[in-house]
């Protein structure tokens, strides 16, 4: 019962939580953006990471173009999330010319096979819908990112998490469970969150 209890205050907060996105306007979303993305290149160190995941935006989540200009510039190496025919998350090397094409739920994924594993990462920029005050994060409920890193979650050589969204989805309660990924940094337009 407690499982199904949790599970149910997860979607609420999941549905409240993108209901809230869709009232952003579009003028505070850019600026948002541009603002968190500063936040990064000016207080993570991009210049060391050769390993780098991002993410191709879906819905309201953080644009990560200057981001991937910056890694770009260092020469870092930048994998993309993918989801296979097995349902499993794979991580894909990104060029800037790529050939993308949807998913089934409609988000981008680069077509190549040139996979990375987890462990082999420097950073990982991982989207969210919530975070809890813990800095545990609260997905689209697909359990994709708590699959495929929580194997690595507690190893001492581990990728550093950051979580990037807007201020609204950092939110002042306790819902992580122990299956759930738990970011390192979490960047909002307002703050910096440590949560090593």
């Amino acid at each position: 019962m407690l499982a199904s209890a949790k599970i149910m205050v997860k979607n609420n907060i999941r549905k409240s939580l993108l209901e809230q996105g869709q009232l952003l306007s579009e003028s505070f979303a850019l600026d948002a953006n541009t603002k968190i993305q500063q936040t990064v290149i000016k207080n993570v160190d991009l210049l060391s990471c050769k390993n780098a995941l991002l993410y191709f935006p879906f819905k309201n989540e953080i644009s990560l173009s200057l981001i991937i200009d910056e890694l770009e510039k260092y020469g870092s190496n930048i994998y993309m999330p993918k989801i296979t025919a097995c349902n499993d998350l794979k991580f894909n090397l990104f060029k800037t010319n790529e050939v993308l094409k949807k998913n089934k739920y409609g988000i981008k994924e680069v077509k190549n096979s040139n996979f990375l594993d987890p462990e082999k990462f420097d950073i990982m920029f991982i989207p969210f819908v919530g975070v809890d005050k813990l800095g545990y994060r609260l997905g689209y409920g697909g359990g994709y990112f708590d699959r495929t890193l929580g194997k690595i979650m507690n190893e001492k050589k581990r990728p550093i998490f950051i979580g990037l969204g807007f201020d609204y989805q950092i939110l002042n309660i306790n819902f992580g469970e122990s299956h759930d990924i738990k970011y390192d940094f979490v960047m909002s337009e307002m703050r910096v969150l440590s949560f090593n």
